[in-house]
């Protein structure tokens, strides 16, 4: 059976992921929901992780291309987001 190695692109995915994880939890406990746009940009480039491990595994645009066009909703919507909680 093929051994799986962890790479960098993995490390990164599984930190934003955790991050994530904390700050939803974070959220939910306390009802604070300020933290919201921040935790969608982690989500975004999460995703934007997984999109380019996609890529790089299967060579092929379709998935990669789907969760890069994720990505960068996820990072609009957070953005936006930031931009209207400031104001």
């Amino acid at each position: 059976m093929k051994e799986k190695k962890f790479n960098i692109l993995m490390l990164m995915q599984l930190f934003f992921a955790i991050l994530v994880m904390v700050i939803s939890i974070y959220v939910k406990v306390t009802e604070n929901y300020y933290l919201f746009p921040f935790m969608f940009v982690l989500m975004g480039v999460m995703f934007l992780i997984i999109g380019l491990r996609e890529y790089k595994r299967t060579k092929n645009l379709l998935w990669g291309g789907f969760f890069l066009c994720t990505a960068l909703f996820i990072l609009f919507v957070a953005i936006q987001g930031i931009l209207i909680n400031n104001v």
